[in-house]
This record gives structure tokens, sequence and C-alpha cells, in this order.
């Protein structure tokens, strides 16, 4: 594999903190938090199963957004286990800190934080958790020697990503989107991140391999999406939440528009029963220790 492109890598870290740190991004997160918690937690469940939790462990979760799986952390752990919770931008971390106060938690600190460059020193977490962020990180393989390098020796790493693009949770949304854009994006770079990058099996036990980890192993798992609503407020949510995505929304004339949401619409409704939304969801778990 070729060494990183420096430009490349900047080009993401900037197209990233744009799109995950904007005041739309983080209004839309807090709008819709509780929806989205619920939509995946399956995903959640995964995440704190994988991390062999336990009380009195020290955890460091990247990427918290606005507080999964960060607050479900702490409670496991608690009441002499400390996690930290780590985010690009104060936007979503404000939410996350905002949660706990309201249910009473306070085994848990917020940080901001770039996976790439932790703030913290060697040898400092029992265990490292990072759900739905690493397929963003502008440069992987640093991001997972970071993760390596924090944990203490026979620590833990657990982390949770999207699969494969083939499935109904990008197919019923942004896949139809793409057909009717005037100008598509190029497709993703293939050594830079996207949210589908790890639906290529093993590609993400090879990068935990790669940075250092021992006891390695990846499963791809499917797991529901439920969403007590209607397809139109589900609709609805992805194009305010799904912050990569609203660029192409903007280009769409009102009739282009039109066309493609009645076609998503058409796509969620075969998962919808008359009163909620039941999607299979397929992530991608990988689990490794420091040796």
């Amino acid at each position: 594999m070729s060494a990183p492109d420096p430009a490349k890598i900047q080009k993401f870290r900037a197209q990233l903190h744009q799109e995950w740190t904007g005041d739309a991004t983080v209004t839309a997160w807090r709008k819709w938090h509780a929806h989205i918690a619920a939509f995946t937690r399956g995903a959640t469940d995964a995440i704190l199963e994988a991390a062999q939790l336990r009380p009195g462990l020290f955890v460091l979760d990247l990427a918290s957004g606005v507080g999964d799986p960060a607050l479900s952390i702490a409670a496991k752990i608690a009441p002499s286990g400390r996690v930290t919770a780590t985010d690009l931008g104060p936007g979503m971390i404000s939410l996350a800190e905002e949660l706990a106060r309201k249910r009473g938690i306070t085994n848990i600190e917020f940080r901001e934080a770039s996976a790439e460059s932790l703030p913290f020193a060697d040898e400092s977490y029992d265990v490292l958790t990072c759900r739905f962020g690493a397929m963003f990180f502008p440069d992987l393989a640093k991001a997972l020697r970071e993760s390596l390098r924090v944990l203490k020796s026979g620590g833990r790493a657990a982390l949770v990503a999207w699969g494969t693009k083939e499935q109904p949770f990008f197919s019923a949304t942004a896949g139809i989107l793409l057909r009717h854009v005037p100008e598509p994006p190029p497709p993703p770079d293939p050594e830079g991140p996207s949210p589908y990058m790890f639906g290529e099996r093993d590609r993400l036990r090879h990068a935990l391999e790669a940075a250092g980890f021992a006891s390695v192993h990846e499963e791809a798992r499917i797991v529901n999406g439920h969403w007590a609503g209607t397809p139109e407020e589900y609709w609805e949510q992805f194009s305010e939440v799904a912050a990569p995505f609203r660029p192409l929304i903007a280009q769409l004339t009102p009739e282009k528009k039109a066309t493609a949401v009645a076609e998503i619409l058409a796509a969620l409704k075969k998962f919808w029963n008359g009163r909620e939304l039941n999607m299979p969801l397929e992530i991608v778990i990988g689990t490794g220790m420091r040796p």
C-alpha cells in the first residue's frame, strides 16, 4: 500500500470538521438524538458486548457525538470506573454533557479531541471504544496507533462501523439520492474515509493488525434498526442529520427533489408496518488487544 498523501489527509480533516462540527449538524442531532439512539440501539449493544465491560474499568470513547455509547458505558463500569467521552468539537459533546447531568451520571468526563492526536498519556485506559467513527478518521492508521498507545498492556479496543453500502440504510436513502443529483460526487478515495469503507471484508481487521493490535477479530452482524415513526419522518431526519449528503440535496431542483423523495419514501415503506420502521442494519465489529 502506498504511503498516505498528506495533502489528501488534510483535505479529509477539513471536510470532516466542516461536516460534523457545524451548527446545522449540531442542531439536527440535538433535535433527533433520542430517535437516533433508539434506531441504532443494536449497534450500541454490540459495542458494549464487544468491549467486555465491568465495574472499575477506565474507558476512552472516541467520536462520542451526543453520547452514544459513552453514556451507556458509564452505567456498565459504575461506580468506580470512569469513561472519557471525546469528540472533535464542543457542539455535539455539549448535548452529551447535558444528558449526563439530566440522568445523574457522574463517572464521565468530556474532552474535545482528535483521534489522530489524543491528549492522553500512554497506557491510560483499560478499554477504548468507537461507534460509527472509525470510518471517518482522515488518517485511520495514525488514529489506530494512537488508540493502541493510550491503552494499557492487555487493554482492549472495540470498534463498530457500518457494513456494506448494499444495505437498506444506504440504498433506500443516499443510494437513490445519488441517482438524481446533477453532479454526483466522485467515488470515495480507496485509501480515504467513507461511511461504508469497512463493508470490504477484513479491512478493519487488517487495519487493526497493521496498527499493532493482537488477537484481532472482525465480525459482520445484522442488527434491527427500529424507528418509532413514519417513513416521512425518517426521511426528514436523514435529510437534516446526514451531514455528507446535505450538499447533494441542495443541488436538486424542486422537481428533481420531489421525484427523489417519492422514490425514497417508496423504498422506506417496505420496512414500515403501519406504525414503525424496522430496518436490518449491517454493522462490522472489530476488536483487538494491546500486547
